[in-house]
């Protein structure tokens, strides 16, 4: 299957791309992706991960399914 991440803020940077594609198993999650991500770039600082998946906040332990678009950045805060 085809998911798409889409990196924001120090990943973008990091990872040297705002966008890429990554070709999956059927039935990995969101976790087992990060793991890629996470040794691929060497990201540090993980602990502050956000994730969204098809633009909604969600837990890291989902599945992912074919055509998903997964966003990496950090939290923000306002003021």
């Amino acid at each position: 299957m085809k998911v798409i991440v889409k990196y924001f803020a120090i990943y973008k940077e990091m990872a040297g791309t705002h966008e890429e594609a990554f070709e999956l198993e059927r039935g990995k999650s969101i976790n087992e992706l990060l793991d890629i991500i996470i040794k691929k770039y060497n990201l540090k600082n993980q602990d502050n991960m956000l994730v969204s998946l098809n633009h909604d906040y969600v837990k890291k332990d989902l599945k992912l399914k074919d055509g998903d678009e997964v966003a990496i950045m950090v939290p923000t805060s306002g003021g």
